[in-house]
């Protein structure tokens, strides 16, 4: 029954899309309430492209009457249907409500979304390139309105996306800016042990033993309690085993933080990661 409506609903909204008066008169605003009471039908049938789809034809209806704030209103909407199933269509839909957003100044709000494409390309597309950059772009915008919290939590997920594409440097300046960042704030400051540690893996992984070692001395300038913390002594422990291509020793230092504090998954790639170049070292000598 809603999809025979919703078909009936679209129809409608078709025509009215196409009509022209004899003196140049349109009926987009009339068009768009039938585009939109069609999506309602669709999704009541559980039709979600269908939905997607007549919500966005809704959108370009409020474009077409110069009601912009409308439209993007109704591109979120769209994405709303997409989402489930259809992550590439939310992103594009998503992407339209960003551009007006930011058109009139709404940036928070852009951020919010932006923050929602980064999501979709993270979990629904798998498509870590441009999750990276979609974050980059929400923690730019969260700058820009003072929301540093928010800001911050996009970039670390920069820093944790770049580390995986090999982009460590990149990383690098992430995890020690917000490290630093965070040392007087005694809401994150618990993190920085956390910030340090994955920072001077990626030193690790770029085999620069030297640059991690001077960046280790620094991280205990900045946090005199950063040298009581187990992520100090191990990553001061992984720093001797790449200087002494001690792989045993290297092992064994690892196995010992895991059993204490589980590492995750991003964490056990990039020690695999410097594994191999102390093992890629050990070879070149031999």
């Amino acid at each position: 029954m809603s999809d025979r409506k919703a078909q009936d609903l679209l129809a409608q909204a078709n025509k009215k899309a196409e009509h022209k008066g004899w003196f140049g008169g349109h009926k987009y605003e009339e068009a768009g309430e039938l585009y939109e009471q069609a999506a309602n039908q669709f999704k009541l049938a559980k039709q979600m492209r269908e939905a997607g789809e007549a919500m966005s034809r809704a959108a370009d209806m409020s474009l077409k009457c110069n009601e912009r704030n409308d439209a993007a209103q109704r591109f979120i909407s769209a994405a709303k249907s997409f989402k489930k199933n259809y992550p590439q269509e939310a992103v594009q839909a998503l992407k339209r409500a960003i551009a007006l957003l930011t058109e009139n100044g709404r940036f928070h709000a852009a951020a919010s979304h932006q923050k929602e494409v980064a999501q979709l390309y993270e979990s629904d597309l798998a498509d870590l390139e441009n999750a990276m950059e979609a974050y980059q772009l929400a923690a730019d915008w969260y700058a820009s309105e003072d929301s540093n919290a928010l800001a911050n939590g996009c970039l670390l997920k920069v820093a944790a996306f770049a580390a995986q594409l090999e982009k460590y440097e990149r990383a690098i300046d992430i995890f020690e800016r917000i490290a630093e960042a965070s040392v007087d704030n005694q809401l994150t400051k618990w993190s920085i042990k956390d910030y340090f540690l994955k920072a001077g893996l990626c030193r690790l992984a770029t085999a620069d033993t030297i640059g991690a070692r001077k960046a280790l001395e620094h991280y205990k300038d900045l946090d005199m309690g950063f040298v009581n913390t187990r992520e100090c002594k191990l990553l001061d422990n992984l720093i001797a085993d790449a200087e002494n291509e001690d792989m045993q020793g290297f092992t064994d230092h690892v196995a010992e933080f895991d059993q204490m504090s589980t590492l995750d998954n991003w964490k056990t790639t990039i020690l695999l990661r410097i594994k191999h170049t102390i093992t890629a070292n050990e070879e070149d000598l031999t």
